[in-house]
């Protein structure tokens, strides 16, 4: 990896690929197997149960949702922070699409991860004074897409045992399957993995109070994604218009605006509001884009497991087979969800 690194040209490439090494060195070396863990009596309770049901959840995913089996979640690493990378998005002010940023490996993708939160902010305000709409989040999950087995965070284990499965089945499904260049693809086929397994796993517990929760949940995200869809939308209309930067600026604004009141009507219909912090701070296009990188072809990709018999195998199978197709011939197979094409 460090050949890789120094064999590349320009300070900047440099840098960002040693940070990324050195990120990653520090995960792999603070990694201790769960068994063993388990196996010492001076670790809380808390984490006792949380790395129990990191094991069921391993096992449920390779047994009951066809799942790569190997040491991926089988460890487990406490960073000591928060998040284990920070990702920048960045669009041009009057643009939907996210500036895309391209890596060895892994080809381009519309975020650019930092290990170190200074590192990004630095980098962030760089594209902000260049007059990027810039967006920057705390991600505390990650895959290497089965480069090196991927252990348990301790940026995970705050969470309720229904996200953990979620993201646990999430960054699986990207060991399974991960097409170059299309992120869109990969994160919303990610997703839909997560959100068939977490329901085949809830209905096995026959929770049906939990079941009912999750249901809701995911609905509220739906209706909330949906709005930002729909306001992309809105805002693409706007930005291709023939007006002048400063009204295009204002009729932004006022659409922005004109979407969180909608939100927050919702959320009085919900009697919840869980994007709340989402909402009431600055929104831009980097920041919608942050929401459909990840959520556009959810619907979709459920559709299609809907129409393949809710049988796994075929549906990775297809899945699978779209890896061969052109990016805008897959978009268009995505769009019309029909189960028989060719590329």
């Amino acid at each position: 990896m460090l050949f890789i690194v120094f064999s590349l040209s320009g300070c900047a490439s440099i840098n960002y690929y040693s940070q990324s090494v050195q990120g990653q060195l520090e995960v792999m070396q603070k990694s201790q197997d769960i068994v063993d863990i388990l196996k010492k009596n001076d670790i809380s309770n808390s984490l006792r149960n949380k790395l129990n049901t990191v094991l069921l959840l391993r096992k449920f995913s390779t047994e009951q949702l066809g799942l790569p089996k190997n040491n991926s979640y089988l460890s487990y690493t406490d960073l000591e922070r928060d998040y284990v990378i920070w990702n920048i998005f960045a669009n041009e002010e009057f643009s939907i699409e996210p500036v895309q940023w391209c890596y060895l490996i892994v080809g381009c993708l519309s975020y650019r991860g930092y290990f170190s939160q200074s590192a990004a902010k630095q980098h962030a305000a760089k594209l902000a004074k260049q007059g990027y709409d810039i967006y920057l989040g705390g991600v505390p999950a990650y895959s290497t897409l089965g480069w090196f087995d991927d252990p348990i965070l301790n940026t995970m284990l705050g969470w309720s045992d229904v996200r953990l499965a979620s993201v646990l089945f999430h960054e699986l499904a990207h060991q399974q399957l991960y097409i170059r260049n299309d992120t869109e693809f990969n994160e919303s086929y990610a997703d839909a993995v997560a959100h068939i397994g977490v329901t085949k796993w809830l209905t096995q517990k026959n929770d049906i109070n939990l079941i009912k929760e999750y249901q809701q949940s995911q609905q509220q995200e739906q209706e909330f994604v949906d709005l930002v869809m729909r306001y992309k939308s809105i805002l693409n209309e706007i930005y291709q218009s023939s007006e002048s930067e400063e009204i295009k600026r204002k009729q932004k604004n006022e659409a922005l605006q004109i979407m969180r009141n909608e939100y927050f009507k919702m959320s009085k219909i919900w009697g919840q509001n869980p994007y709340k912090e989402w909402i009431s701070t600055d929104i831009n296009n980097a920041k919608l884009a942050a929401i459909v990188t990840y959520r556009k072809y959810v619907p979709a990709f459920l559709d299609l497991y809907q129409k393949l018999g809710k049988n796994l195998s075929d549906y990775y199978s297809f899945i699978k087979s779209l890896s061969d197709c052109k990016p805008m011939k897959r978009k268009e197979i995505m769009e019309s969800r029909q189960i028989e094409f060719e590329c």
